[in-house]
């Protein structure tokens, strides 16, 4: 039983996700989430008392799933060549994840969370929040902190005494990749945009010389 349920609410969270990518949070109804998943209004109200906590839910997810694949990613090589393998995974992900597109649209509505649902800010390694950045493009921003901060303390990144410009330049054109790619990009054109962004953000990175030491091209080829 507690599988069959298991599986009930993870049907639930991808219609969710799928409802809320094309429709937005407000345009999404109850009843047709319901109906993507196969189940009753009932059966949807068992597990999610409200479209708030299944949006909650979808947010959750997308964030488990970005954490995952960069804790993956970071086990086997260092905090930059992360950063970079994560911007191909984000990618990826826009193209074929619903629930990753869903956490961004809803971050991007926002109105739909309660002042005791909001989740909790993204914060660096320092513990600080990424100021200004909110929602989802938050969580991934966060991220993106982290591992240039994993990153600094490597010794990868050049001393610079010209404050977070670098940084800020960095978790900006991350947090774009989104807009880019939204909507939609063949896999060999999003790899070439990707590639070509490195490309030229590592000379500005890492000290003089040291660019080649990393990949700048997808540990696969992007699909379709």
């Amino acid at each position: 039983m507690q599988e069959r349920s298991e599986r009930t609410r993870g049907r639930l969270v991808e219609a969710g996700a799928v409802l809320f990518d094309r429709c937005g949070y407000a345009g999404a109804t109850l009843g047709e989430i319901a109906g993507a998943a196969g189940v009753t209004k009932g059966a949807l109200y068992f597990h999610f008392a409200s479209k708030e906590e299944l949006a909650q839910a979808v947010f959750r997810q997308a964030e488990r799933s970005l954490r995952g694949a960069c804790g993956a990613l970071r086990a086997t090589s260092s905090p930059l060549q992360t950063l970079i393998d994560a911007d191909y995974w984000l990618v990826d992900a826009l193209g074929s994840d619903a629930v990753i597109r869903a956490a961004f649209r809803l971050g991007r509505e926002g109105g739909w969370r309660s002042q005791t649902a909001v989740p909790a800010p993204a914060a660096s390694a320092s513990g600080a929040p990424v100021a200004g950045v909110r929602g989802f493009h938050g969580v991934w921003a966060g991220v993106v902190r982290d591992l240039l901060t994993g990153a600094r303390r490597a010794g990868e990144l050049r001393d610079r005494s010209g404050g977070p410009g670098p940084e800020t330049l960095v978790v900006a054109a991350a947090c774009g990749l989104e807009v880019v790619f939204g909507d939609g990009c063949p896999g060999e054109e999003r790899a070439r945009r990707v590639g070509a962004l490195w490309e030229w953000l590592l000379p500005c990175l890492v000290p003089p010389g040291s660019s080649d030491a990393y990949r700048t091209r997808p540990l696969a080829p992007l699909p379709g």
